[in-house]
C-alpha cells in the first residue's frame, strides 16, 4: 500500500502497487471505483462483466466499477499494477498516466508515482516504483519517464438532520 486516507480498514480512498503473477479472478469491491495501470511487465486482458480491456505499460490507466465480475489473464509472465481505489460517495479521483521527457507539473496532485525512469521531485530523485504523496512538483525526468498522476479527494459526509 501506497497509501490510504484515512490510515484505517474504513479507508475513503487507497493506492497500491500489486503483483500479478497469476491469471484468475478480481476481488469484488462493491461501492469502489477503481483504476488499473500496468506499471511493469508485458500487460494483462482485464475483462470486467464479459467485456475484454488488454492493459499494457503503453496504455492509459483503466477505470471500472469495482463491484464488476472482474479477471485478469496475463499477456506474457507476471505484471505490476498500479491501484487506485475510490468509496463512492466518500471520495472522487482520477489516476492519469504520462510519458515525458520533459518537467511536469505537480501542484494540485495528491501522489506522484514512478513507473519507468528517474526523476526529482521535490529535491528527491525517485526510481521505478517510487512515490511521493502531495507533491510541490515539478518532476524532473532525467531522460524518459512513465508517470503515474493521482488526485483523490476525500468527500465531506453532510451531518444527518436530527429530528
Amino acid at each position: 500500500v501506497i497509501a490510504r486516507v484515512p490510515d484505517t480498514d474504513d479507508w475513503a480512498w487507497r493506492l497500491s502497487i500489486a503483483d500479478v503473477v497469476v491469471d484468475g479472478p478480481f476481488s469484488s469491491l462493491p461501492g469502489v471505483d477503481r483504476w488499473i495501470a500496468v506499471a511493469t511487465g508485458a500487460g494483462m486482458v482485464l475483462t470486467v462483466d464479459g467485456a475484454d480491456t488488454v492493459l499494457t505499460a503503453s496504455s492509459d490507466a483503466f477505470a471500472f466499477d469495482g463491484g464488476a465480475t472482474t479477471s485478469c489473464r496475463l499477456l506474457d509472465g507476471p505484471v505490476h499494477d498500479l491501484n487506485l481505489m475510490l468509496h463512492r460517495g466518500r471520495s472522487a479521483g482520477t489516476l492519469e498516466i504520462v510519458t515525458t521527457d520533459s518537467p511536469v507539473p505537480l501542484e494540485g496532485l495528491t501522489a506522484c508515482v514512478v513507473l519507468d525512469g528517474t526523476v526529482t521531485i521535490d529535491g528527491t530523485a525517485l526510481a521505478a516504483r517510487d512515490a511521493v504523496l502531495d507533491p510541490i512538483g515539478p518532476a524532473v525526468p532525467e531522460g524518459h519517464a512513465r508517470l503515474a498522476l493521482i488526485r483523490a479527494v476525500t468527500e465531506m459526509r453532510s451531518p444527518s438532520a436530527s429530528p
